[in-house]
């Protein structure tokens, strides 16, 4: 399988280029961070210079294929010797931050919280632009990234964190806001950019563009997986504000939903101080309880081809005949695989990304 493969250090120096490789495996997430994995002989010239923990690699020259590489394995068979690099996404930069929020001397209304009321786009980049390019702490930016124009997109809402791991907050963002964000290449500047990703509104009922639609029937989908998870769903939340025993503020999302109907769940919004922040910061919690429905598919591009008919955080339609279902759904992860052997596939995932005991994350408050 022949494609290239550019290596550069982290600086976006070029250091090197490969042509030939028995798998590479590119997954992008809407909302998290994403991940590759790449194989290769371990006869290539100057592979292991290469393959550095830190150096970065671009996949044909695409800015938006680019990771940085975490780790390598070295294996040997009878088959040969190879090299097995894994790494993030560009987007993989923010896992190495924590919110830290702003003290009186520096902000007189924080008050131990870093916080921001506005749109999503301003609400996003306020969280980058304080802990990885313009933070109180010099030391902590990333000098060669870049942060592009804001265009004020979004719902507005308030948002507050403080000492959570920064990946993990922007992830809770965009889930809610239902937007995501990208950190790609500008390898003529040398130049990590920032920016959100917005998709948009495929579906077979809009009239502006034209419309992706997978559906069996179409020889489009390949095989498909459908799953719907309540196993943590709560539809009313006892939501906790600021204070201690019965001093403590509170407020009950959903009050009237009543008999088996009902799924209760304590929400910890100890970041609330007032009444209607408390309110907002309950919805946001709530968020984590709603059902997951999740839809993979593995797809043909014998009608829709990625980056050209549709594209990451797009809303989609989907049709599968034999269980009945008729949905739209925003493509949340797309997984790029080439490979020597089987060629290249591409795998969608739309909705939810169901919980898994290496996803759960802890929904504990930091106080």
């Amino acid at each position: 399988m022949k494609f290239e493969i550019r290596f550069y250090d982290k600086k976006f120096n070029w250091i090197g280029v490969i042509n030939l490789c028995n798998y590479l495996q590119f997954k992008r997430e809407l909302y998290g961070i994403g991940s590759f994995e790449l194989q290769v002989s371990l006869n290539i010239k100057g592979i292991l210079n290469l393959c550095k923990v830190g150096n970065i690699i671009v996949i044909n020259g695409d800015s938006k294929k680019v990771g940085i590489i975490r780790s390598f394995k070295i294996e040997d068979s009878r088959q040969g010797t190879t090299i097995t690099i894994n790494g993030h996404t560009g987007d993989g930069l923010t896992v190495q931050k924590i919110v830290v929020p702003s003290n009186a001397s520096q902000d007189s209304n924080a008050l131990g919280w870093e916080k921001i009321n506005g749109n999503a786009e301003t609400v996003i980049k306020h969280f980058v632009i304080r802990n990885m390019y313009n933070a109180y702490d010099k030391n902590r930016n990333i000098e060669n990234l870049k942060i592009a124009e804001n265009t004020n997109f979004g719902k507005v809402f308030p948002w507050k964190a403080r000492y959570t791991n920064l990946a993990e907050e922007l992830e809770n963002i965009c889930s809610y806001a239902e937007i995501g964000y990208n950190i790609y290449a500008d390898i003529k500047n040398k130049k990590w950019v920032f920016d959100i990703l917005r998709g948009k509104d495929r579906t077979k009922s809009q009239k502006d563009l034209s419309p992706v639609v997978f559906r069996t029937e179409y020889s489009n989908i390949n095989s498909f997986t459908y799953a719907e998870d309540y196993l943590d769903y709560a539809n009313t939340g006892y939501a906790g504000g600021y204070g201690e025993d019965e001093k403590r503020l509170m407020y009950v999302l959903n009050p009237d939903n009543k008999d088996v109907d009902r799924f209760e769940v304590f929400l910890d919004c100890a970041n609330s101080d007032n009444i209607t922040d408390l309110m907002y910061y309950s919805k946001q919690k709530i968020v984590d309880f709603q059902p997951k429905k999740t839809i993979e598919l593995l797809t043909l591009p014998r009608t829709f081809t990625f980056e050209e008919d549709y594209f990451l955080g797009d809303k989609v339609s989907v049709y599968i005949d034999k269980i009945g279902l008729e949905i739209d759904v925003i493509v949340t992860s797309v997984i790029e695989i080439w490979d020597r052997e089987g060629g290249y596939v591409c795998e969608l995932r739309l909705g939810d990304k169901l919980p898994n005991i290496f996803s759960i994350k802890s929904k504990e408050v930091i106080r």
